[in-house]
């Protein structure tokens, strides 16, 4: 029902946004003059298409090259909506003005409407390479109270290995990480975003270098596909220290990881975080991994030093961002939660839904980790 409810929103939205910047951009535009019944077309299948995707877009339904071409079709709508607002807010400025605009000099008119066309799609462009490029470096310095060597972390989480980003994705990811010589690399959930069976590549995972390994914890996505399922492929495939409810002692550092909140809902590998303090050695630094940073705010994570999390993707698409703090209670950054307890959350590296990031950029996050006296 919620996914029903949700897909009928979404697509009132879209519909809507698409009317209206037929009725207020294309209509207006002077050169576009002759051609409004084929735009009125274009707008009606990328409708079409969108519903397509929204609807279909489930693994079994479309197949990559499909799901990959459909998922890039809400950016136009996206983009132009806005660029249809900006248009709307100079036509209203001059009318405080007491300018029409389209009685304006027609010269200016179609130099502004050529400029806000081709800002149009400069911003498609970029807001779908965004969600697809291989994530930039992000370098953040943490100070840790007590930590007797400093530690060099790759975090990387929500890379959503599925329809759209695949293998050659996933090497370049790799490499690009590795070109930064990490002490130890972490993926904090969302790596699986797919039917396990259909990753025969997910043994690349081996490739990443670092002195400690990979240390992986889940994330919401892999119960969507069945998190014992998903577990089973990683264990057989990978060389990754999976932690569920669980913690390392790596000698002058502790690592542990706790269960999705998804677990919650799903009655499965739930959050256990008692377990995880039984063992804990509060003597010396302690690092949690943790999908969802509002774990911080359902738990007391006091006696970790560093919390990391993904999750929000900093929010994707604007203005999402303020709906995800509402709903997680952080976005994207470093925050103190404590005297002594650190939270980092990362943008992550892949993206989910459609090909789409606007003012949220992906981010491979290098934590370098400093003692602090």
């Amino acid at each position: 029902m919620m996914f029903l409810i949700f897909s009928f929103t979404v697509l009132l939205i879209f519909g809507l946004a698409n009317v209206y910047i037929y009725k207020r951009l294309i209509k207006k535009i002077v050169f576009f003059k002759y051609l409004y019944k084929f735009f009125a077309f274009v707008f009606i299948l990328l409708f079409l298409a969108q519903a397509l995707f929204l609807i279909f877009r489930k693994d079994e339904y479309l197949s990559d090259m499909w799901y990959e071409s459909l998922a890039m079709l809400y950016a136009p709508t996206y983009v132009l909506f806005f660029v249809t607002l900006g248009l709307d807010f100079i036509k209203l400025i001059l009318a405080f003005k007491g300018k029409i605009y389209e009685k304006g000099n027609i010269f200016w008119r179609l130099f502004l409407e050529f400029g806000l066309l081709i800002l149009a799609g400069f911003l498609i462009y970029s807001s779908i390479n965004n969600a697809l490029k291989i994530p930039e470096i992000r370098n953040v310095d943490i100070k840790i109270a007590n930590l007797k060597q400093d530690l060099k972390i790759a975090l990387l989480t929500d890379i959503h290995l599925g329809k759209n980003l695949h293998e050659d994705f996933l090497k370049k990811l790799i490499a690009k990480v590795n070109l930064e010589k990490p002490d130890m690399v972490v993926i904090v959930g969302d790596l699986v975003d797919t039917d396990p069976k259909k990753l025969g590549y997910i043994s690349k995972i081996n490739d990443f270098n670092s002195t400690y390994g990979t240390f992986y914890a889940l994330g919401n996505h892999e119960y969507y596909h069945g998190v014992n399922q998903v577990l089973a492929l990683l264990k057989k495939h990978t060389n990754m220290k999976i932690l569920v409810n669980e913690n390392l002692d790596l000698g002058d550092i502790n690592i542990a990881a706790i269960a999705d909140l998804e677990g919650l809902k799903k009655g499965v590998l739930a959050p256990d975080l008692a377990r995880i303090k039984l063992y804990l050695n509060t003597s010396k630094p302690s690092i949690l991994l943790t999908h969802q940073p509002k774990a911080a705010l359902l738990y007391d994570l006091s006696n970790f030093d560093l919390i990391l999390s993904g999750h929000t993707h900093a929010g994707q698409i604007f203005p999402f961002m303020f709906i995800v703090k509402l709903e997680q209670g952080f976005i994207h950054g470093l925050y103190k939660l404590g005297e002594k307890t650190k939270l980092y959350v990362s943008s992550g590296a892949g993206f989910w839904g459609p090909s789409l990031r606007v003012l949220a950029s992906s981010e491979i996050a290098i934590l370098d980790l400093k003692g602090e006296k």
